[in-house]
């Protein structure tokens, strides 16, 4: 047996967007692979039909998708990029037959499309994005397309902030943009807007019988909240009014909706956490116009499990007539759930994570991470129906996750260790503490190639869900506990693996982390010298800065902590690692990329000078190019170069 090497994700494939057609006939799925050479992803829609996988595009650029009809896949492209001309803003979407041919050019708009809803008659319902002082883009005016070039050419040596946030992860400076809801004019091909001026729209859905469309709008505003100010709007394509539905309120925020048949179901939750409140299920009648609680969930509406051999997203939730099917994350895992009737019932449980699925005429499709294995796709009953990892891993070690809980006071830490390839308990190996982000998210039985890697390498792996980890209610709730009960019970279950395992080496002790985990990483060399060395990633050294730079900065500092600069700077600076740094002896490791706006460079910036200006030996290795996403999506070459650097941080301090 082999063990996994630190560029074995180079040879796996990720799955994401399973889809059936419109009457279940067939499903297609996007299969996303490394090309080594070009160091790039590489993304192909892949048929599945009679219990096999036929690729049907080439280009490698093609992640999202929908169906037409039974036989026709519509999809975003720019196959013609490279002829474009500099500053243009079109987009296109092709479509591709099932029954064989290439992809051809379908519809051609001149803004930015992120999506779009075919109607009964062939004319379109698209979002589009609309730029502040060329709010008519839409038109495809070649003077005032020219004039938007021009004004981008000439402002390209500095920019213009007039909202916050100024930026976003992954997407950099917004310069304001904004997305609308537009009508297509198939015949005329051309666009009208449907929504106002200095509005957002969140998310938009047809109804059933595609006379409404329903969608969330947001105010866009100096500083564009999206937490407490949404609306939902239903829109009569006939008449082309809009209503208003229900909106948020200081007590009831709302998080998003789908279209049933007879009603439309409404997420939102009574912010009693905070911004990480989980959503309950309401329902808005279409024939009475009543709304009301529906079903009580209070549980993530997603999977948060986390991992690094995820690419791509997919369906998390749908109607399916009046029944609702979602993925939500309880405990350590995420499952597939059902409400009927106002019942909610879970109808896929397994160790794992179900990360996308879709459902029609009772065929249940679902892509997930089970039994130790990377992405695959699964039936209903949880039967493996594809085999695009299974050479991958032939022949190669994967450590098998030992469950170990700690008890605290009222509650249980949940986590795991993984063993050391060829594990023999008579002798010592080091071992690494890794700690999630979030925090709102969990560790669980799922594939982790980092982990795995430093398990064939001979370390022990231990990890687990302290305080303010996802999938148990109210034990998510860390706001103003940052770096205190979080930082006992990893703490106390460090202690507790040590015990259970005599051949952990103790005097070896490794630690990492990323976001979140670069927090406590942070926070943690601070208040102990236990570790050998740590990698600190992404990470977050002061709250008073994070405030002013981060994209998520004003609310989730403010709501996190409790407290702000102005009105309580004492227990913000309480909660900053920076406050501790004079204490640190530990050498660190900082992993940081250049634009990640979501724990900006500056964090890992402060913490690495304040280790320097008090002799502690520190490096620092900064990514360009790279967003908060690096260890997951980032450039395959700057993966493995990030991966690397952190063992060979631990390597060179291993006593």
């Amino acid at each position: 047996m082999k063990p996994i090497a630190v560029d074995e994700f180079f040879g796996f494939r990720f799955l994401s967007n399973i889809t059936f057609s419109p009457e279940g006939g067939t499903a297609c799925l996007t299969v996303t692979e490394i090309n080594k050479k070009k160091d790039e992803y590489r993304s192909f829609l892949t048929l599945y039909r009679d219990k096999k996988f036929v690729r049907l595009t080439s280009f490698g650029k093609e992640r999202s998708f929908q169906y037409l009809d039974e036989d026709t896949i519509l999809f975003p492209g720019k196959r013609d990029a490279e002829k474009g001309e500099e500053g243009d803003i079109s987009s296109s979407w092709y479509t591709i037959s099932l029954s064989g041919g290439e992809a051809q050019e379908a519809f051609r708009f001149p803004i930015p499309v992120s999506k779009v809803m075919p109607l009964e008659n062939g004319d379109l319902l698209v979002l589009g994005m609309t730029f502040p002082g060329f709010e008519d883009l839409y038109k495809g005016d070649p003077k005032l397309l020219a004039a938007y070039r021009k004004h981008m050419k000439d402002n390209k040596d500095y920019e213009i902030i007039e909202q916050n946030p100024w930026w976003w992860n992954g997407a950099t400076f917004t310069k304001g943009a904004y997305t609308s809801l537009f009508r297509y004019d198939k015949k005329k091909k051309a666009l009208t807007r449907l929504t106002a001026l200095n509005e957002n729209v969140g998310q938009a859905e047809l109804s059933k019988d595609k006379k409404y469309v329903f969608f969330m709008a947001y105010p866009v505003k100096p500083f564009l909240k999206l937490h407490g100010t949404g609306e939902i709007r239903r829109l009569d394509l006939e008449t082309g009014k809009a209503k208003s539905i229900v909106k948020s309120t200081k007590d009831l925020e709302l998080h998003g909706f789908a279209a049933g048949e007879t009603f439309l179901l409404v997420l939102a939750a009574e912010p009693v956490y905070g911004l990480n409140t989980d959503g309950d299920f309401y329902k808005w009648d279409y024939k009475t116009g009543k709304f009301g609680l529906y079903a009580k969930h209070g549980e993530s509406l997603h999977s948060s499990v986390g991992t690094d051999v995820r690419y791509g997203g997919g369906r998390g939730l749908k109607m399916d007539g009046d029944v609702c099917w979602f993925i939500s994350t309880r405990f350590d895992s995420a499952g597939l759930f059902k409400l009927e009737h106002g019942e909610i019932t879970q109808v896929f449980d397994k160790p794992g994570s179900v990360d996308s699925f879709d459902i029609c005429g009772g065929k249940l499709l679902m892509i997930g991470l089970f039994d130790m294995k990377p992405l695959e796709l699964y039936d209903g009953k949880g039967r493996r129906l594809s085999r695009f990892n299974e050479a991958a891993l032939r022949g190669k070690y994967v450590a098998q996750p030992e469950i170990l809980n700690v008890k605290r006071k009222g509650y249980d830490v949940h986590g795991f260790v993984l063993k050391p390839m060829d594990y023999d308990p008579e002798k010592k190996y080091p071992v690494i503490l890794d700690i999630h982000g979030g925090p709102k998210t969990v560790y669980g039985p799922v594939f982790y190639h980092e982990m795995q890697y430093w398990a064939g390498r001979g370390y022990f792996v231990i990890f687990c869900n302290p305080t303010g980890s996802d999938g148990r209610g109210a034990f998510m709730d860390i706001r103003g506990k940052y770096g205190t009960v979080d930082y006992e019970d990893i703490m106390a279950f460090t202690d507790a693996a040590l015990k259970a395992y005599p051949a952990m080496d103790k005097k070896n002790l490794f630690e990492t982390g990323g976001s979140y985990g670069g927090f406590m990483t942070n926070w943690i060399i601070g208040h102990t010298n236990r570790f050998k060395a740590v990698a600190s990633q992404r990470s977050i050294s002061n709250w008073f800065s994070m405030l002013g730079v981060s994209d998520i900065g004003v609310g989730f500092t403010e709501d996190q902590n409790l407290s702000s600069p102005w009105d309580d700077p004492e227990k913000l600076w309480f909660h900053s690692p920076m406050k501790y740094a004079d204490k640190v002896k530990t050498p660190t490791l900082f992993i940081h990329s250049f634009e990640d706006y979501r724990c900006p460079i500056d964090q890992g910036y402060q913490m690495f000078t304040s280790l320097i200006a008090h002799g502690v030996e520190a490096k620092m290795v900064c990514f360009r190019g790279e967003n908060h996403e690096l260890s997951r999506s980032g450039k395959p070459s700057h993966r493995l170069k990030r991966l690397n650097e952190i063992t060979e941080w631990f390597e060179k301090h291993r006593g």
